[in-house]
C-alpha cells in the first residue's frame, strides 16, 4: 500500500515537473518573442527611409526567427498593384512580381484587410505561387499592413516549408510584427510625401529652388567624377510685371503654368527644370557642352514665342517671350553658386540687349 502511494506521488510529481517544463518553455518562448518585438520596434523607429526599414526587418527577423521565407509587398499608388519591396532570403535582387488587388491570397488579404493562415498550401485553391519563384509547398501566412485610418498599405507574407508548422502563438507574434511594420511604413510614406511636397512648386508642379540647390551639388560631383560637362539655363519671362498689370495675376499664374508645361515637353527626361522664383526658371542639362545648351535654349525660346497665350497681345511686341542666359561647367565656373551667378549675369545682359534672346556669356 505504501509502495502504491509512493508510485502515485512520483507520477504526480513527474506530471507536475513536465507541466513546469512546458510552462517554462512557453515563458522562454514568449520572452524571446517580446525581446524580438522590442528589437523590431527599436530598429523600425531608427529611420524614416523605407529601404533602411526593410533592411532592418530582414536582418532581425530573417536571421533570428526560424522561417524559410518572408516578403513585404506594398500597394503601388500608380498601378494599384501589390509590389514586392523586401524579400528574405535576399540574393541581392528582388523578384520581379506583382499582384492585383483580389488576386491570390496576398491580393485577397489586401482587399479584405483580414489575415489568412494556410497550414497546407496544397489544399488551398486560391494560393498562387510567386511568379518566377520555385514552387515550394508548406504553410503560408499573409497579414495586412494596415494604416492608422484602416487603409491597407500592403501585406506581410511568411512561409514555412513544413505544412501545419504555424502555431497560434506564431499567428499572434507575426500579427504584432506586422503592426510594427505598418506603423514604420506609414511614417516613412508620410515623410516621403512631405519631403516631396517641400521640393515642388505648388503652382507649376515643377521642382523648386530648394530641390535645385541639392540637385546641382550632386550633379557637379558626378560631372567632376566622370569628367563630364553640364549646362544650366537661367530663364526669365520678359516684362512679366506688365503682363500682370494689364491682365491680372490669375492670368499671370496661367502663363507660369503653361510655360512650365512647354519647358517640360521640350526637354529630355534627364533634364531638370525648376521654378526658381517669381517669373524665373532654371534648367540643368546634364552632359551638355555650351553649344548644345544654346541650341536647347533656343528651342525653348521659340516654343514660348510661338505659343498663343491669352493676354499675350498686351505684351510689348504682342506676345509673351523669354530671355535665357547660358552657363556651362567647368568652362564658366568652378562651383554651383558661381555657375548660377554666371547664368544669371548672362540672362541680365540678354535683357539689356533687347530681351527675347538666348545669351551665352563668353569669358
Amino acid at each position: 500500500m505504501v509502495k502504491k502511494d509512493i508510485n502515485k506521488k512520483l507520477e504526480r510529481l513527474k506530471a507536475e515537473k513536465n507541466e513546469l517544463e512546458r510552462i517554462n518553455k512557453e515563458i522562454d518562448g514568449r520572452v524571446l518573442e517580446l525581446y524580438m518585438l522590442y528589437n523590431v520596434s527599436k530598429i523600425l523607429n531608427l529611420s524614416l527611409n523605407i529601404e533602411e526599414i526593410f533592411n532592418g526587418i530582414i536582418n532581425i527577423i530573417g536571421k533570428t526567427i526560424h522561417i524559410d521565407e518572408f516578403c513585404i509587398m506594398l500597394l503601388d499608388e500608380a498601378t494599384q498593384k501589390l509590389v514586392v519591396r523586401a524579400w528574405y532570403p535576399n540574393s541581392g535582387t528582388l523578384p520581379d512580381m506583382s499582384f492585383d488587388i483580389g488576386e491570390g491570397i496576398s491580393g485577397t488579404v489586401a482587399k479584405t484587410g483580414n489575415a489568412m493562415l494556410i497550414q497546407d498550401t496544397r489544399k488551398e485553391p486560391n494560393f498562387m505561387f510567386y511568379k518566377g519563384v520555385k514552387m515550394d509547398i508548406g504553410a503560408f501566412m499573409s497579414i495586412p499592413l494596415t494604416g492608422k485610418k484602416g487603409d491597407v498599405l500592403g501585406v506581410f507574407n511568411i512561409h514555412k516549408k513544413e505544412p501545419f508548422s504555424f502555431t497560434e502563438n506564431d499567428r499572434k507574434f507575426f500579427q504584432e510584427v506586422a503592426n510594427q511594420i505598418a506603423i514604420a511604413v506609414e511614417n516613412a510614406i508620410i515623410y516621403d510625401r512631405a519631403r516631396e511636397a517641400s521640393m515642388h512648386d505648388e503652382l507649376t508642379g515643377l521642382y523648386n529652388r530648394r530641390y535645385f540647390f541639392e540637385y546641382i551639388e550632386k550633379e557637379l560631383a558626378r560631372a567632376n567624377r566622370y569628367k563630364k560637362s553640364f549646362s544650366i539655363l537661367m530663364i526669365d519671362i520678359d516684362s512679366f510685371k506688365n503682363f500682370n498689370d494689364k491682365n491680372g495675376h490669375l492670368k499671370g499664374d496661367k502663363v507660369l503654368k503653361e510655360t512650365a508645361k512647354l519647358f517640360v515637353s521640350n526637354l529630355r527626361a534627364s533634364d531638370v527644370v525648376v521654378r526658381f522664383g517669381g517669373e524665373e526658371f532654371i534648367c540643368l542639362i546634364p552632359e551638355t557642352p555650351k553649344e548644345i545648351a544654346v541650341t536647347t535654349a533656343e528651342k525653348l525660346r521659340r516654343a514660348v514665342e510661338e505659343n498663343i497665350y491669352k493676354g499675350g497681345e498686351n505684351q510689348p511686341g504682342g506676345k509673351v517671350t523669354i530671355t535665357i542666359g547660358v552657363a556651362t561647367w567647368p568652362d564658366d565656373a568652378q562651383s554651383a553658386i558661381e555657375l548660377i551667378d554666371y547664368a544669371d549675369k548672362a540672362m541680365y545682359l540678354g535683357k539689356c540687349k533687347g530681351k527675347n534672346i538666348v545669351f551665352p556669356l563668353v569669358k
